[in-house]
Parts: C-alpha cells; structure tokens; sequence
C-alpha cells in the first residue's frame, strides 16, 4: 500500500507493481496471488496490480523507448445484471465495514445487482480439540473465533452465519412486475449493518454483543421475525452450512464478479466501478452513484467550496471580535485596579505628611522638638 499511496499523492491514476527482480513466478502464477493491505488502504481510489517480472520488463523497456502507452480496462464477462459473490464471516470487523460503505450502492442499484451473500464456515478433523470453535461441540460446522480468548467464540459466529444467511432467504425478493430475475433484501441489509454497529465482535458485553439475544433485538428493529429466522435455522441448517463449506472463495474475505475473482482493495468505489463496468449496459443508477464519489473526491482536505469558506472566515472574524471584546475588558478592568492602587498610595502617603506637619504646627514658637531615648 505504501507504493501506491506515493504514486496517488503524486497525481498517478493507477499503479502497476512489477514482481521482484530475483522473482521465478510466471504470470499464470501471478494470477494466483493477490496483493496484501496492510489496513491503511481504505482511503487510496486508485487501482493497482501485480505482474510478472517478465510482463514488467516489457513495460520498462517500451518505456524507455518512448513507446508506452497503457489502457486500463476492467476484463469483466458483461450481462444485463451484475452477479456479486460476497464472502465474509459475521464476525469479521473488515467485512463488516465494507457492508456498511456498500449499503448505499447496492440499496441505488437493487434489482439491478444480484448479491450473493456467502460466510467462512469450515470443518475440523473429528479426532481434534475444536474447543469454542464449532456447533454443538461438533467439528462440522466451525467459525473463526473473532477476539481469542474474550468471551464471543466460533460457535457463536457460525450460529450469527446461520441467522444471516437465512434472513437473505426469507426476505430476499425479485422487483414485482419487472423482468429483472435479480434478487434484493432492504431488511438484510438493514440488518448486517445496523448488526455490526449494535452487536460488536470485539468489544461489548451483555445484550451489547455478538450473540442471539443481540441479534433478536436487532431484527425486531429492522423488522424481521426472530421467529422465522429460528425455524428457518432449525429446519435447514445442515443444508444452508454444508453449502457454505462446499462453495468456498480462495479466502475468508473474498469478492468475485460475473465470476471473474476480484483482487483490488475492498473500497466502496472501486467495487462499484468493477461492477458498472461489468453490465452491457451499464444503468443510470451507475451514472448516479459515481458522479457522487467523483463529487467527494473532488475537494481534498486541503481544499474547501467558496461557501464553506465565507463561512469558516466569519467564524474566524467573530472569534477574533469576541477575543478582543474580553481582552479589552480586560485591561480596562485591570489599568482601574492598578490606578486605585496607585490613588490609595498616594493618598496615604499625603495623609502621612499631613499628619507630621499637624504635630509641628501644635509646638509652641522656639521651642524645639523634644527627643526621647
């Protein structure tokens, strides 16, 4: 991430990484490999790569040559919806921050994207110790366990990938009248996030964490029956869990589209433009939601509209009033103190002088002052 945030603050639109020289991996390889965030990537909005050192030196060399002249496109198989497979865990802090900056996109484009939610559920071998991890004591149906040793553990996230899963089957619905086949549920994401804000995997405790009673109150909230949910997780929980661990992702945070894997940062912007650039035609809705980004993006933090400018100046000049109002107060307040002061000493001092002439003047004519030891 620290390339590419130098190459963005120096004005580059994307960033090709070229593999390290003494690198023996081919292309075909590279494909396999995707490029690390070190957790500081959330703010860069432009895209990046990785390529071989062999595809590398073609590019260093036509460079040289005066000769480069690169096209960035996004390589997506088109259809008139957009298919996003979406893997995560309910107790993943990185997943559930993408869900809440994705919310508004994917609630502007609805039944134009079919999002298909899958979680990290995986089995152990039946001879180990799944302590915490797994359903019932079991080894069939384990999750990570999100804070080590605090008190949410796997179970309880497999049981809350359960609950999510089954509130995207029973409230997930195709556009009535419309021929769009695309599936969308305003109460599941409702959920999730309004979950991840309530219900915490890493801190909270009592109703004010990750667990059933949190969970129950949350969908009441969202309107969703905890009752439904309950009996939709008892009758098919074997089926919804043994599908997650078979349709797994090359990792436990994942995003494919179309079908083609995802490999760029997990930033509400750039996902969205893979996704508009994988329609046939992409919808106004695209049109929408990414002239709103190019909006906020527009200003840095260095920068700031005429509007918020008069405005910050007036607020400047008032405080600067209000400054000197009670600075001038206040050397009002105290010049009269000191000149009090000053008064009172002189005064008391031509009191002084006044009373050592009154008791000269009471003496007799000649007659001198009388001294005493």
């Amino acid at each position: 991430m620290t390339k590419v945030r130098i190459a963005a603050k120096k004005g580059a639109r994307a960033v090709v990484v070229v593999d390290r020289e003494k690198s023996t991996l081919t292309s075909a390889d590279i494909q396999r490999i995707i490029m690390a965030d070190d957790g500081s990537g959330n703010d860069l909005r432009i895209p990046s790569l990785l390529i071989s050192k062999f595809d590398g030196q073609k590019l260093i060399d036509a460079a040289k040559a005066g000769e480069l002249i690169i096209e960035l496109n996004w390589n997506i198989p088109h259809g008139t919806d957009v298919i996003v497979d979406f893997w995560m865990s309910s107790g993943s802090q990185e997943a559930s921050e993408f869900l809440q900056r994705f919310k508004d996109s994917a609630k502007t484009l609805k039944h134009h994207l079919q999002f298909v939610p899958h979680y990290h559920i995986f089995s152990l071998p039946e001879a180990s110790n799944p302590g915490h991890l797994c359903m019932d004591g079991g080894t069939e149906f384990c999750a990570p366990d999100p804070d080590g040793t605090g008190p949410v553990t796997g179970e309880d996230v497999a049981n809350e990938d359960l609950c999510q899963l089954c509130i995207w089957s029973l409230t997930a619905r195709m556009a009535p009248g419309s021929d769009k086949s695309a599936t969308y549920s305003q109460q599941f994401w409702d959920y999730v996030v309004r979950f991840a804000d309530e219900c915490p995997s890493r801190s909270g405790s009592g109703d004010a964490i990750l667990g059933e009673a949190c969970s129950r109150r949350v969908m009441a909230t969202v309107g969703v029956s905890p009752e439904d949910v309950s009996k939709c997780a008892r009758e098919n929980r074997i089926q919804i869990l043994r599908d997650q661990i078979k349709y797994v992702a090359w990792s436990p945070l994942a995003l494919r589209i179309n079908g083609w894997r995802y490999s760029g940062p997990l930033d509400p912007e750039t996902v969205l433009k893979a996704v508009c650039s994988g329609y046939e035609k992409p919808p106004l809705e695209c049109s929408e939601l990414l002239s709103g980004f190019a909006a906020q993006s527009r200003w840095s933090p260095g920068e700031i509209s005429l509007s918020t400018f008069l405005w910050t100046t007036m607020a400047m000049m008032g405080c600067m009033m209000a400054m000197f109002f009670f600075y001038r107060r206040h050397m009002t307040k105290s010049v009269r103190t000191v000149l009090r002061e000053e008064v009172m000493l002189e005064v008391q001092t031509q009191m002084a002088d006044y009373t050592e002439m009154t008791e000269l003047g009471n003496q007799l004519p000649g007659q001198r002052p009388s001294l005493s030891f």
